[in-house]
Order: C-alpha cells, then sequence, then structure tokens
C-alpha cells in the first residue's frame, strides 16, 4: 500500500510539472490538510507497532482472570453448601469460616466487576478493528479512484502532446 501511495505522489508530481499548479490546488490542499487531522490520529493508533503486542497482552490476562475467577465461584459456592449443611453435621469448627467466606466473597465480587470490565474492553476492541477495517476499505478504494483518474489525465496530457507535435 504504501508503494502504491508513492507511485500516485510521483505522478501527481510529474502532472503538476507538466500541467503547472491548478487554480484551486490552495483550496484541494486545506481540504486535505482538514481531512489529514480528522484521520491523522485514528490511523496512528491502529498503526502502532505496539497495538498487536498490547492486545495479546489483553487476551492473557482476560484468560487469567476468567479462569481464576470461575475457580473462586466453584470455591464459594462450595463454602456456601458447607455452611447450610452444618447444623445438619453438628460440626462446632465450621463456625470459624464466616471471616474467610466474606473474604471469598469479596474476591469473587471483584472477579465479576474484572470479567465485566474485560467484557466492555474486549467489545471496545471489537469496534475498534471494525472500524480500522471501514478506513482501510475506505483508503484502498479512494486509491483506486484516484489512479483511474490519473490514467485519464496522463492519457488526455498525452493526446495533446500528439496533437502538438502532428500540428
Amino acid at each position: 500500500m504504501e508503494n502504491a501511495l508513492d507511485n500516485l505522489e510521483k505522478r501527481l508530481d510529474a502532472l503538476d510539472r507538466i500541467l503547472g499548479p491548478s487554480q484551486d490546488a490552495s483550496e484541494r490542499k486545506s481540504g486535505e490538510n482538514f481531512v489529514d487531522s480528522l484521520v491523522v490520529e485514528e490511523l496512528e493508533t491502529f498503526l502502532n507497532p505496539d497495538f498487536k503486542e498490547d492486545q495479546q497482552k489483553l487476551n492473557r490476562f482476560a484468560a487469567y482472570i476468567n479462569s481464576f475467577s470461575t475457580d473462586l465461584q466453584g470455591t464459594f459456592s462450595k463454602l456456601e453448601e458447607i455452611k447450610t449443611l452444618e447444623p445438619t453435621l453438628g460440626a462446632e469448627y465450621f463456625r470459624n469460616i464466616p471471616g474467610s467466606s466474606e473474604e471469598l466473597k469479596k474476591i469473587s465480587d471483584k472477579n465479576d466487576e474484572f470479567k465485566e470490565t474485560q467484557m466492555l474492553l474486549e467489545e471496545q476492541m471489537l469496534m475498534s478493528m471494525k472500524r480500522f477495517a471501514e478506513i482501510e476499505q475506505g483508503l484502498v478504494k479512494d486509491l483506486a479512484l484516484m489512479n483511474s483518474r490519473l490514467d485519464l489525465v496522463q492519457e488526455k496530457i498525452e493526446k495533446r502532446q500528439k496533437d502538438k507535435a502532428e500540428n
């Protein structure tokens, strides 16, 4: 894609040298600058070389949280089950667990919060990747359109030069 941009830029420069600067070049430049200012920040985010590595770190962190939260929830549910069976068992030593069970409940609640945060981050990443794909498709479409326009202009210039040479 970078080569295509370089080729288009070279062709535009060659056409500007042949035809001279167009009358609305300053207007076109100001429009291009405005569009560039809108798109540059978003493109830099997606072209960040650490983007994939950050995504992988996020995925590893999410997997760790998911695996840990399942274990904690299982342990907490077993503890609750033991508490309900305590009167039947008649064991006095189960009464010393309440401090730990509250702590386990807090940890379980925090893990639920982490899971929600992870899901939100995952949703945002999916939306960002969709937006990136849209931008990329738009750029490819615009480059193809510019290339076809340049071909037409170049054909016209060559035709004019032939006509001048014949006259």
